[in-house]
């Protein structure tokens, strides 16, 4: 080292070198934030001839807050509640681990997100990326800390060896360290002129990322430490009154601190720019985030593939706003010169004012020169008006012109008639959706940024809540109900000595019985092999998928149609297991699947799935059923049947023998019949002249 060199010299090489990265950063955006801070001037309708931010009231020249208007209809358009997060296996395979991690990384998520106003913070985001046309947000792990003391009562040299002691025996008492208590993690929102990046064309090629903080004494002793936060000097910023009291004043005076992530040496830094003696603070990879960055790629405006820098809406339309404003103005000024204005003759003067005063109405009014005022035309020809038919003109051309600028605003942005709620009432439904539809295209581009924006923040908080959450805070976050690997091992080396005891008839002991609803969780996987799934970053992105519902109102028509359609399906397919399932208990499974796999469409949670499991499941334990035969015979139809079988008897036996009986009369008759003829017979061979003949 040679003798005029600092013994910091690699700090303050290394401070050097960010502030130099930082000026060329802020250089670089210096254009983009003049443009955004008139932009933001112009939404707000301050007065720019102005100095302090002062609004127009009173201003001579008239506006047409064109700017406020698209901006306030976008908004809801793009952003209309917060996005709710959605995690789930990405195979949607039978994982039990995979389940469970998600189910406990979805909640986490969704209880992080609401104990903070993450909403209100996206909006701002919103605002600035409608506005100047960048929106970011940071994210932060904040772990809550509690100093804890050895348990060893020091007072009484308990489990103190010899060498703990000093020579006149007292102990030494070890110092207090710290533990982690609870855990949480939010974004904060970081605004447009506080972000930082090298200059890039794209976000490939983005190499660290940076924000300005303003931080108070107290935040900067806390944060560094008292000996560090005396290098960081202390400005006052403006309040915006100039009677603001000491208090406000006091409150006010910040430092400047920037906090930048270097993604090549995968260190982070916090520089002060007047404080070029070293580094405020560094740390190696805080995070361990798979990307490194603790933000998401921003949400940018238009964008080309030049320079990150975006470019706002408004300048895209700014010369028609331009020109939409001077019309407006002129109309102003034209409006003023419409004023029923006359000239008359002076010597007329107290006749015309006694007519134009107030309160004459309907009154006749005596003129000693009424003959004078008769040749002269009366009132008409005393007086000449001025022409504001001619005024009338212009400023109906003023009011096509505006409309015709004002079209011409809505071609360029995309902001529709049908976006902005207007239909004709003559068109049919089918052409209002189709006009809705085209009419959205770029508002859906739009929609699905944010959604983006959204989604990798939250993946980014997942991120975190996997690596850095204890499963003490997982508990108390999720109140998802699961063994450690210690209290699952208990369990099974104690149930075989309760077996043992049960077997023999012996009690068992009290308090050795583990609790009932412990057995019913042996089944499910354990907090430590939840925690080794989330905490291991390859694993973890193979088979759990980190998404978010959309971010636009949803449409409630649809939704009903939807879920009416899902709940027809669900009833067909369970109508047919119905029949089929309590005969066939080994299709169980290939319903549940079917089930499972509309549900999973709809999105719905997996408690469903569970509960569909536990259906399907119980259906296929459950045994066949036994085809079922013939009914039982019932003894009055069986006696009916008898009583009826023996009438048919005795009325056949009846017929039989009324049968044989004719019979029998038949045969006595041919008897006689034959006797008779044989009578004859004889008598003819005596006498062969028969009687009665000649």
């Amino acid at each position: 080292m040679l003798p005029d060199e600092p013994e910091n010299q690699d700090g303050i090489d290394l401070v050097t070198k960010w502030i130099e990265e930082i000026n060329l950063s802020e250089r670089e955006l210096q254009p983009w934030w003049k443009a955004g801070d008139i932009i933001v001037r112009r939404f707000k309708n301050e007065n720019r001839a102005r100095g302090g931010g002062r609004p127009s009231v009173g201003y001579e020249r008239r506006r047409f807050a064109i700017l406020w208007s698209n901006v306030s209809t976008l908004q809801p358009a793009i952003y209309a509640k917060q996005p709710k997060p959605m995690v789930d296996r990405r195979y949607r395979d039978e994982d039990p681990v995979g389940k469970i991690a998600s189910d406990v990384l979805e909640r986490a998520l969704g209880f992080s997100l609401d104990q903070y106003d993450f909403d209100g913070r996206v909006k701002l985001c919103v605002l600035d990326y409608l506005l100047p046309g960048r929106g970011q947000v940071w994210v932060r792990y904040i772990p809550h800390m509690r100093e804890v003391n050895a348990e060893q009562d020091y007072e009484l040299g308990e489990g103190v060896e010899d060498d703990d002691q000093n020579e006149v025996g007292e102990v030494e008492t070890p110092e207090a360290t710290e533990e982690v208590v609870y855990e949480e993690v939010q974004c904060d929102h970081v605004s447009w002129k506080d972000w930082l990046t090298n200059p890039a064309r794209e976000w490939a090629e983005v190499r660290w990322v940076g924000r300005r903080v303003y931080m108070t004494r107290a935040e900067l002793t806390e944060r560094f430490g008292a000996e560090m936060a005396k290098n960081v000097p202390i400005t006052t910023t403006s309040t915006g009154t100039d009677t603001a009291s000491d208090a406000q004043k006091q409150s006010s005076q910040t430092g400047e601190v920037y906090e930048i992530w270097d993604k090549p040496t995968k260190m982070a830094y916090w520089v002060c720019k007047g404080y070029t003696g070293g580094v405020l603070d560094k740390r190696e990879d805080p995070l361990g985030l798979t990307n490194f960055f603790p933000c998401p790629p921003p949400l940018n405006a238009t964008t080309a593939n030049d320079s990150t820098i975006p470019v706002a809406d408004y300048v895209q339309y700014q010369d028609q706003a331009d020109e939409l404003d001077e019309l407006t103005a002129r109309i102003g000024k034209l409006q003023d010169a419409l004023r029923m204005v006359g000239v008359y003759a002076g010597e007329a003067n107290r006749e015309l004012q006694l007519v134009f005063s107030p309160g004459n109405e309907n009154k006749l009014i005596p003129i000693d020169t009424f003959d004078l005022w008769k040749e002269k035309g009366g009132v008409r020809g005393l007086i000449e008006w001025v022409p504001v038919d001619m005024v009338i003109q212009v400023l109906k051309g003023c009011y096509e012109a505006r409309s015709q600028v004002l079209n011409d605003i809505y071609q360029i942005t995309g902001l529709s008639d049908i976006i902005r709620g207007e239909s004709n009432p003559n068109e049919t439904a089918t052409a209002q959706r189709l006009k809705g539809q085209w009419g959205s295209l770029r508002v859906r581009d739009r929609q699905r940024d944010l959604q983006r924006f959204c989604r990798d923040a939250i993946r980014l908080k997942a991120e975190i809540i996997a690596e850095h959450f204890s499963i003490d805070t997982l508990k108390a976050m999720t109140n998802v109900k699961l063994l450690t690997a210690a209290e699952k091992q208990q369990i099974e080396q104690i149930m075989p000595l309760i077996q043992q005891a049960e077997q023999a008839g012996m009690p068992i002991p009290p308090g050795m019985a583990p609790d009932p609803a412990m057995l019913e969780l042996m089944a499910q996987p354990t907090w430590d092999e939840v925690q080794a799934l989330l905490r291991n970053d390859a694993l973890r992105s193979f088979r759990i998928d980190v998404e978010t519902d959309s971010t636009v109102e949803p449409d409630e028509n649809a939704a009903k149609m939807a879920f009416t359609e899902f709940t027809g399906a669900v009833v067909g397919l369970m109508t047919a297991a119905a029949g089929i399932v309590p005969t066939a208990p080994y299709t169980a499974p290939l319903f549940a699947e079917i089930l499972k796999q509309g549900a999973r469409t709809f999105n719905v949670s997996r408690s469903m799935e569970d509960v569909i499991d536990k259906v399907f499941e119980q259906a296929e334990a459950a045994p066949p059923v036994q085809p079922l035969g013939p009914p039982p015979p019932d003894e009055s139809a069986m006696q009916v049947e008898q009583l009826k079988s023996q009438t048919a008897q005795m009325q056949a036996q009846i017929e039989q023998q009324r049968t044989q009986m004719e019979g029998q009369l038949g045969m006595a008759e041919l008897n006689l019949k034959g006797q008779e003829l044989q009578v004859k017979a004889a008598a003819l061979s005596r006498d062969p002249t028969p009687q009665g003949f000649a």
